[in-house]
């Protein structure tokens, strides 16, 4: 047995002797963070905050506070230099530099995995479920009730489980500033817990792993600059899911929700494309093409 996140957490507050609430100052206003950050988007935050009655001076002073609790996995920044293909005025080759933002995403596996808010809904094994006593009718309607999940369990020591890596993206515009600057929202969450927990935005049960960069890539040629794109989405993928080709080979210990460690590892299940009328047919775009994703994913 160990301690989950949430537990050590506890723990180590309680023997420092602070207060359930803290850093807050009592729990109402803890219970005024949370509604806050749950209802309100930052201007309104921020409106709301310079009425009299707040106990916050601004929403600066707010965040700093929220600042201070407990979170999971940080972000780094990455640099990935790009070569085009047109010449400057020396006939050397335009480059551009563009920025990765990840989050480890075995980590992020930790941190979901050994949620104890998922521990009713959370599995670790696979199993094979029926319509009928008589089971005549077999039902896969749930990642480990599929036949997927049990032949790679059985490749895999005992006691130890798959984590079910779910992976999903789609470029956003971030900033309405600084020429509307985008990037691809790359999101993961983990078949082991429930499709209908999975389904509910606010338990989060899905992470934000990375912004893969969608820059505009001016160092290429007009009908270059699309094929360009494509290449650097999944160079950016495979620098950003690097970390789980060891983990899903070697397995990594885990603190698991209901606070037995297992050996877990975390494999690529399936990966959710973004709405075809959005961004073209998935089937006839090289970005989504099946097979290069595929591999791009298994390396």
């Amino acid at each position: 047995m160990g301690e989950t996140r949430f537990e050590t957490c506890s723990r180590e507050q309680q023997e420092g002797g602070e207060e359930l609430w803290a850093p807050f100052e009592d729990a109402e206003e803890r219970g005024l963070a949370q509604w806050l950050v749950q209802n309100l988007g930052q201007t309104r935050t921020d409106e709301f905050l310079k009425l009299p009655i707040v106990l916050f001076h601004n929403n600066r002073s707010f965040l700093q506070r929220v600042d201070e609790l407990p979170h999971g996995p940080g972000w780094s920044c990455q640099k990935v230099n790009v070569c085009g293909n047109r010449e400057d005025e020396d006939g050397e080759l335009l480059q551009e530099e563009v920025e990765l933002w990840s989050r480890d995403p075995v980590e992020c596996v930790k941190e979901l995995i050994g949620n104890t808010g998922f521990k009713a809904d959370m599995v670790y094994s696979p199993a094979r479920a029926y319509a009928d006593h008589g089971g005549q009718h077999r039902v896969i309607d749930k990642m480990w009730t599929a036949d997927w999940w049990g032949e790679k369990q059985k490749a895999l020591p005992e006691g130890a489980t798959i984590a079910p890596i779910i992976l999903s993206s789609d470029k956003t515009t971030l900033s309405q500033f600084q020429g509307n600057k985008s990037a691809w929202l790359v999101y993961m969450s983990i078949g082991n817990i429930a499709k209908a927990k999975r389904h509910q935005a606010s338990v989060r049960a899905t992470v934000l792993i990375g912004y893969l960069p969608a820059g505009k890539l001016d160092c290429f040629t007009p009908e270059e600059c699309s094929l360009a794109g494509y290449r650097l989405f999944h160079h950016c993928m495979a620098l950003l899911l690097h970390p789980l080709i060891a983990a899903g080979n070697d397995g990594v210990e885990m603190v698991c929700a209901d606070s037995w460690i297992r050996r877990v590892y975390p494999i690529l299940a399936a990966y959710c494309l973004v709405a075809a009328e959005e961004r073209g047919d998935a089937l006839h775009s090289e970005m989504r093409d099946p097979k290069t994703m595929k591999d791009i994913l298994q390396r």
